[in-house]
């Protein structure tokens, strides 16, 4: 398994693989960065390409910029390419709803309550790679702080600096799509991989565990409260509470947090018609956005979500899909269930030689 070890201390330079020292200035803290996945070339060209984008910021934030890059490369999980029926593609009208299996039958109800989930239709995908777990808070904090931009959530930080939507490893909440359009970007930046949001084809694919006619992206495919999902619904005032990205048990795949926690952005703009006209060939999406009415009595475009919110009822069929507000709202609005996860647009596999398949 890969490993990351990281010491907040002063600490003398010894010529080892994979290891990188930033030594601080005037006392401040070193760091060492070891990975099995990352070489100590590739990290070196990451701490360049930091002091390319931030030369203004000080050694410890250039040091945890490095320590974010880093594992996110790690976090990394390829997935392998392959063809799959995207969409609904029905359920046994007699399925038990926590533990559906999938079987060819004449009595074949709809599994989504949704119309802009149908119809199911082919899809064939390249292979790619797709973040294990959901961006965290800390992620998100570092790169904010990289950019000398307020953390998200500021005043509400201020007013209640330990209030647990905060916690470091709970999925990080944004504003709208673009702080995690932004954010993937530019870990692209840094690390000289294409990263970027995934596309929803995508997504979907990983979650059903390359395509498979399972209803849900836990360990066993089926819902089991609060052993692989939901772990806090008979928490009382905690239902809809997120939790720790890796709380959960991850779906076959090695991927967490699919089924239940927050639900995620993805690439693509949405269009309740766009199924009835996808591609074949590595979907993108809609090429513009469709003005929807939703929400409120405005036109607008939105971007696309997938996945649900924690303790979301009947929101949990992996098709399920949601629309949500395209453009920054002010930093006081925060949505700590609204997350995402990076992708890396490559084909070949990120390994310790540094490949990045671009």
């Amino acid at each position: 398994m890969p490993t990351l070890t990281r010491l907040f201390q002063s600490v003398s330079f010894i010529s080892l693989t994979s290891v990188l020292i930033l030594s601080g200035c005037n006392g401040e803290a070193d760091i060492v960065v070891t990975s099995d996945v990352v070489s100590a070339e590739k990290i070196a060209q990451i701490r360049a390409n930091i002091q390319t984008l931030h030369p203004d910021a000080d050694s410890q934030l250039q040091a945890k910029v490095l320590d974010t890059a880093v594992r996110a490369v790690e976090d990394m999980v390829f997935i392998e390419g392959g063809k799959f029926m995207m969409g609904d593609f029905g359920m046994p009208c007699d399925a038990d709803p926590e533990r559906p299996v999938w079987r060819e039958t004449e009595n074949m109800c709809n599994a989504s309550h949704w119309a802009d989930t149908s119809p199911a239709h082919p899809v064939e995908l390249d292979s790619y790679s797709l973040s294990k777990y959901e961006t965290r808070v800390k992620d998100m904090d570092v790169y904010f702080l990289a950019h000398k931009e307020p953390l998200t959530g500021a005043d509400w930080r201020e007013e209640q600096p330990d209030h647990e939507a905060f916690r470091p490893d709970l999925p990080a909440g944004t504003r709208t799509w673009d702080d995690a359009k932004n954010y993937c970007v530019w870990l692209g930046k840094v690390t000289g991989y294409a990263f970027d949001l995934p596309t929803e084809a995508q997504w979907e694919f990983a979650a059903r565990n390359r395509g498979q006619n399972i209803y849900y992206a836990t360990d066993n495919g089926f819902l089991e409260s609060p052993r692989n999902t939901d772990p806090y619904a008979e928490v009382d005032g905690r239902e809809k509470q997120t939790y720790p990205v890796r709380m959960m048990p991850p779906n076959p795949l090695g991927i967490y947090g699919m089924q239940s926690n927050a639900a995620e952005w993805v690439n693509d703009w949405y269009d309740p018609e766009y199924y009835s006209y996808s591609p074949e060939k590595n979907p993108k999406g809609p090429i513009e956005g469709v003005e929807l009415e939703l929400d409120s009595s405005t036109l607008q475009a939105y971007k696309l979500m997938r996945g649900n919110h924690t303790g979301e009822i009947n929101g949990n069929i992996l098709i399920r899909r949601k629309a949500g507000i395209e453009t920054l709202k002010k930093y006081n609005s925060y949505g700590p269930r609204d997350s995402f996860r990076c992708s890396v647009q490559a084909y070949i596999k990120l390994n310790a030689k540094g490949v990045s398949g671009n």
